[in-house]
């Protein structure tokens, strides 16, 4: 019998996945920070995932960013701020910024069954790109 995968390798799995879907949606798009388009674009967070486990996988939250902006510039997150209302517009911004302080107030964990969803939900995503 297969053992079933762990919660944190299912959650991580949907990470991969879920960052292969920004990049698809995001492909050609200048960094959300610095506006530049470069090499190695990667999916960054506007609420790190640290902090705001609860919007890791909030497409609103994700973004493209250049390698430098998303991990070693400290102060990238003026640059994202300033560009986030034009990507996704103010009505989704201001939704993304009462979910953080919701997430914050209530916390939220994933469970198995939303995750794997979620896995089955971007995977086929990313077939409708092709």
């Amino acid at each position: 019998m297969k053992k079933a995968k762990t919660l944190p390798k299912v959650k991580k799995d949907l990470q991969i996945v879920f960052n292969a879907w920004i990049r698809l949606r995001d492909h050609g798009k200048p960094c959300i920070s610095c506006g530049q388009v470069k090499d190695n674009m990667q999916a960054g967070h506007f609420y790190p995932t640290g902090g705001y486990d609860g919007l890791r996988f909030d497409p609103d939250n994700c973004h493209l960013e250049c390698q430098r902006c998303n991990l070693f510039d400290d102060s990238h997150l003026i640059g994202y701020a300033e560009n986030l209302p034009e990507r996704i517009g103010i009505e989704r911004y201001n939704a993304l910024k009462l979910n953080a302080k919701i997430y914050k107030s209530i916390g939220q964990k994933f469970s198995r069954v939303e995750l794997m969803e979620a896995i089955e939900f971007y995977k086929k995503a990313i077939k409708d790109f092709s």
